[in-house]
């Protein structure tokens, strides 16, 4: 929480920039998520289906912010016992992060939404998760800076799915 707000602080005031170096992406997620996963006292099973030695420029120390922002959300909406997926595949000139979970979902009317600062899905079980409505706004804005992408995908037969897509 007092990560974001600062983040958000940071961001807002222009002093935010990123240093991309080439990296392992591959590892680099796998390693973020086993050091941090204890923290957010999950009831979910965490799976990965990780292509090995995915090798991209990034800003190593903003893409845990992109990572497990992602994985905070997946893990607050999705019910207990139900598994959450981090992706990451390498298709020609792109490299797809994925968080896929199993909640309720996102309303086609609320998808535009979501990315801006402080806003939150107006229904009944968001309202009862605590956040800020700072984690989503900040992995656009991340995301943007490393000239990439990020869309929500319903996944089928509930949940979501959060795609970012960096370009090679």
């Amino acid at each position: 929480l007092v990560e974001n707000i600062l983040l958000a602080a940071r961001i807002d005031n222009s002093v935010f920039s990123i240093n991309k170096e080439e990296c392992d992406l591959s590892s680099l997620t796998k390693e973020i998520i086993l050091h941090s996963i204890h923290a957010f006292k999950h009831k979910q099973k965490i799976s990965f289906d990780i292509n090995p030695g995915i090798i991209l420029r990034i800003d190593k120390n903003s893409y845990p912010s992109i990572l497990l922002n992602l994985l905070e959300n997946a893990i607050k909406y999705a019910p207990a016992d139900s598994e959450i997926i981090v992706s990451l595949k390498q298709s020609n000139q792109k490299i797809i992060l994925s968080v896929i979970d199993q909640g309720n979902g996102i309303p086609e009317e609320e998808k535009e939404n979501i990315f801006q600062k402080f806003y939150r899905i107006g229904s009944e079980e968001t309202r009862k998760t605590k956040g800020t409505g700072l984690g989503l706004y900040i992995v656009n804005y991340l995301v943007t800076l490393h000239n990439g992408t990020i869309a929500i995908k319903n996944n089928v037969p509930k949940g979501s799915i959060f795609e970012v897509t960096f370009y090679i």
